[in-house]
C-alpha cells in the first residue's frame, strides 16, 4: 500500500509528517493493519564532549566562560555549558535534582539540532528574527517579544520564553500560561514560518488541548500571517513503539494523539530524536555536579575508575579515556592537573 501523508502542511516541513501505511508482509485484505509513521528525522549529528577548566579548549577564557560541555556539529562547536552557567541556572547541582540537570541539558541540544537543521534545511529558506530592534543581548532577560490586548509574549530567562495571559489575577493582572522551549522563526520563499520546540527527556505529559489555548491561540495573535509548526524532541523510545521502532518509527498513542489534535488546527508536527542515550544524559549530569563541587571548592565525588600511584592519578569518567590527570611536583609535594590532548578536536 502507498504511503499516504496525512498533513495538509505546506513545504518546507511536509516531508516531516506522519504517513499511513501498511508495512509490507500483511496477509490478505482482511488482515491489513494500517500504522502512522514517522519517516525524517533532523538528520543533524551532534557529539558532546566533557571538560574541564584546565583543558585546552579553556585556555585564554575568562574564568566564566571557561566550557564544561561542548557540542560539537561538523566544524560548528557550541558551548553547552560554561562556568557562569553555574551560576546562572534555578536548580541545584546534586542528585535531588538530576531530572532539572537532565531536562536542561535536553533542552540546549535540541535548540542547537533544530537551528542547525533551520540553516541548512534548504536553500530557499533561511532562518529569520522573532526579535526587533529593541532588542538588547544584554538586557534580555524580561524583553517583551509581543502583545495583545489579552497576552504577552516575553523572555523570561534567555533563551526560554513564556506567554502571559490577562487575567486580573497575579502578578500586574498576568498568569504565566505556557513556558517555551524555544521559538524560531523561518521564512521560504514569501512564506513566513514560526515553529515551537517542546523538549521531553521521559514522558511525554503535555496536554493536547492546552497546546491550542494556551500555545497557539496566543502565537496566531503575535504573527497573523505565519504557518506554525510544533517541534516535538524527545527519546526515540518515548516516540516510538518498541517493536520494530528503528525500522518501522511507529509513533506511539500519545505522540500520535497531539499530531492528530493539532493538525486539526492546521499545524504541523515535528518528531526529533536525540543522538544522546539516557546514559549519556546521565554521564552528562555526573560531569556537571563533579564540575560543580570543584568549581565552588566542594568534595567531588568521581564516578568511574582511578589509578594511583605516587606521583600521579588520573580519573576516568565510566569509559577508557582518562578524565582528569594529576601530577605530584616532586619540589614542593603540590598535586597539579595536567593537560589531556586527547580532548583536542
Amino acid at each position: 500500500m502507498k504511503k499516504q501523508t496525512l498533513s495538509i502542511v505546506s513545504p518546507p516541513f511536509d516531508e516531516f509528517q506522519p504517513v499511513l501505511w501498511v508495512p509490507p508482509g500483511s496477509k490478505g485484505a482482511k488482515d491489513q493493519k494500517s500504522i502512522h509513521s514517522v519517516t525524517r528525522d533532523h538528520g543533524v549529528n551532534g557529539r558532546y564532549f566533557l571538560h574541564n577548566q584546565n583543558d585546552e579548549i579553556n585556555e585564554g577564557r575568562n574564568f566564566l566562560e571557561k566550557v564544561i560541555v561542548e557540542y560539537r556539529i561538523g566544524s560548528i562547536s557550541n558551548d553547552l555549558f560554561t562556568v557562569g552557567d553555574f551560576f546562572d541556572v534555578d536548580y541545584p547541582f546534586d542528585v535531588k535534582a538530576e531530572g532539572n540537570i537532565m531536562g536542561d541539558m535536553a533542552e540546549r541540544i535540541a535548540r542547537r539540532i533544530v537551528k542547525y537543521f533551520l540553516q541548512h534545511h534548504s536553500k530557499q529558506g533561511k532562518t529569520g528574527g522573532i526579535f526587533d530592534h529593541r532588542f538588547n543581548l544584554t538586557e534580555r532577560n524580561n524583553f517583551i517579544v509581543n502583545h495583545t490586548d489579552s497576552f504577552i509574549l516575553k523572555i523570561q530567562k534567555y533563551p526560554n520564553l513564556v506567554i502571559l495571559k490577562k487575567t486580573g489575577s497575579g502578578k500586574y493582572g498576568y498568569e504565566n500560561i505556557k513556558e517555551l522551549d524555544g521559538l524560531f522563526d523561518y521564512r521560504y520563499k514569501r512564506q513566513h514560518h514560526v515553529l515551537v520546540l517542546e523538549s521531553k527527556l521521559d514522558k511525554i505529559n503535555i496536554n493536547k488541548t492546552d497546546l491550542i489555548s494556551n500555545l497557539f491561540v496566543p502565537l496566531r495573535q503575535f504573527f497573523p500571517k505565519a504557518l506554525f509548526s510544533y517541534i516535538l524532541f524527545s527519546d526515540r523510545h518515548s516516540l516510538f513503539k518498541k517493536k520494530n521502532y528503528t525500522k518501522l518509527r511507529e509513533l506511539k498513542e500519545r505522540p500520535l494523539s497531539i499530531y492528530k489534535k493539532l493538525n486539526e488546527s492546521d499545524i504541523g508536527v515535528l518528531y526529533f530524536t536525540f543522538n544522546e542515550s539516557r546514559d549519556d544524559f546521565e554521564r552528562i549530569k555526573n560531569h556537571l555536579i563533579t564540575q560543580y563541587r570543584s568549581v565552588v571548592r566542594l568534595d567531588a565525588q568521581f564516578y568511574g575508575k582511578m589509578v594511583l600511584s605516587d606521583r600521579k592519578i588520573v580519573l576516568f569518567d565510566e569509559g577508557e579515556t582518562p578524565r582528569i590527570k594529576l601530577i605530584k611536583d616532586a619540589r614542593y609535594g603540590m598535586w597539579r592537573e595536567v593537560k589531556l590532548y586527547h580532548k583536542r578536536k
